[in-house]
């Protein structure tokens, strides 16, 4: 295969493209993994090395911002460079400084290259796989899975060899290096064709009427809640389950700690499974969502209702995972599909609902364990993943209603000419090509 054909080659570049989800999901992971570590490398204290993940949700904010603006100007591919290269430099500075300033900056610059890594790649997906994006966006957000579940044993497998944090972090900078170095070669499909009327010339629909009139339409609105009822779920169950399992069994936390690593598999499982089914038409995306929905509250209720009880819940835990895992790609994949011409929008709409839900849910459940006990809190993310349901059923509605009033609205002119009256013309042979 010569150089030109791999540069324009599909496969290659949705190869990278996962590589580089790996890469973020392992940055995203390594720091909360080592965070002792790194507290006492930088002299302060656990809580106030806590504030680091303040730091990089506030870049995730500011990149949610910023990337309309870049992907406009100068589209996906030089804002997933952009990342990568963020992500490098992220990578070195967080193991390495002795200072907590530099090391709370460093953490805002991989919550912002993260960002715009994710919208990035949402857009390069969207732009370069039409045609199956639904299985394309279930198998890239598995290896970000992927990349969660190896950070850790990154650097359990890397300090028993070392004992140093930063030959992983090293690793994490390699591969994001390899990426962006991949993406500079590769040549794809990376900012929107301008829109153009149907009179004929080539000017541009005005960006201000056309982001007005998509945000009125209710279809976003219901998109942004189901995005972030789902992540509520998927964060509020992922963050107190391990706590959970722990206070109400008895147990210690490392005895509970696998119930967290059967949930990532499972996510990463029920992606890679749906991506496959969907490539072979066996489900639809509406069918399969009303699935998840209902397995993943069940299987949530099922895990809070037998706490006490460690080794079923792993089991319960997988099945979670399994059941909510396609639940956030296939979400996604539906929405770019009904806003096709404004996919960054839809990008960004998502990362903001994601960042939202993502920092006010879990904190919400810690303040209501007090008074409602484990159970108590555990029961809210399974209520809130069947809660996804009910914007999911109203948006499929009123998308109904929307065709059958564009189809009641098309009539038919009568014909004056009779078809057998009609001149028709000699086309010149063609010939047959093999």
């Amino acid at each position: 295969m010569s150089l030109g054909t791999i540069r324009h080659n599909p496969t290659v570049l949705f190869a990278i493209c996962c590589l580089a989800y790996i890469a973020n999901g392992l940055l995203g992971v390594l720091p909360s993994a080592g965070l002792t570590l790194l507290a006492q490398h930088t002299h302060v204290a656990l809580g106030t090395a806590g504030l680091a993940f303040t730091g990089s949700a506030f870049g995730s904010i500011i990149a949610v911002l910023l990337s309309s603006l870049f992907i406009k100007k100068i589209g996906a591919k030089p804002v997933i460079m952009l990342g990568l290269a963020g992500l490098t430099i992220a990578s070195l500075i967080i193991p390495t400084t002795p200072i907590f300033t530099f090391w709370l900056t460093a953490q805002v610059l991989q919550g912002m290259s993260g960002s715009f890594i994710s919208i990035g790649l949402s857009i390069t997906m969207t732009l370069n796989f039409r045609q199956n994006l639904g299985e394309k966006l279930n198998m890239l957000y598995s290896f970000a899975g992927v990349g969660s579940l190896l950070a850790p044993l990154l650097l359990s497998f890397t300090m028993s060899l070392t004992g140093s944090l930063l030959v992983s972090f090293v690793i994490v900078a390699l591969v994001s290096l390899t990426c962006l170095l991949a993406f500079n070669m590769l040549r794809f499909v990376s900012k929107e064709a301008p829109a153009t009327t149907s009179a004929g010339g080539n000017v541009q629909v005005s960006d201000k009427a056309s982001m007005a009139r998509i945000f009125k339409h209710t279809l976003l609105w219901f998109m942004a809640l189901q995005i972030c009822l789902y992540v509520g779920a998927e964060a509020g169950f992922s963050n107190w389950l391990v706590t959970s399992i722990s206070q109400s069994a008895n147990v210690a936390v490392t005895v509970a700690t696998p119930a967290a690593t059967f949930f990532w598999i499972g996510m990463t499982l029920g992606r890679v499974i749906v991506a496959q089914l969907i490539k072979r038409g066996l489900i639809s995306d509406v069918h399969l969502l009303y699935a998840c929905i209902l397995g993943g509250g069940l299987s949530g209720i099922l895990v809070t209702a037998l706490l006490n009880q460690p080794y079923i819940c792993f089991i319960g835990s997988l099945l979670e995972g399994i059941c909510i895992g396609p639940i956030f790609p296939s979400l996604q994949s539906m929405a770019t599909r009904r806003f096709s011409h404004s996919p960054t929008l839809v990008s960004s709409m998502v990362l903001m609902s994601t960042g939202l839900a993502g920092m006010a849910v879990p904190l919400s459940i810690g303040m209501l364990i007090p008074f409602l006990g484990t159970r108590g809190g555990m029961i809210i993310p399974a209520l809130l993943c069947l809660c996804v349901a009910v914007p999911f059923s109203l948006a499929n509605r009123s998308e109904r209603q929307v065709v059958v009033h564009r189809r009641g609205n098309v009539q038919v002119e009568p014909v004056s000419t009779p078809l057998h009256e009609v001149a028709t013309r000699e086309l010149p042979a063609i010939p047959a090509f093999a």
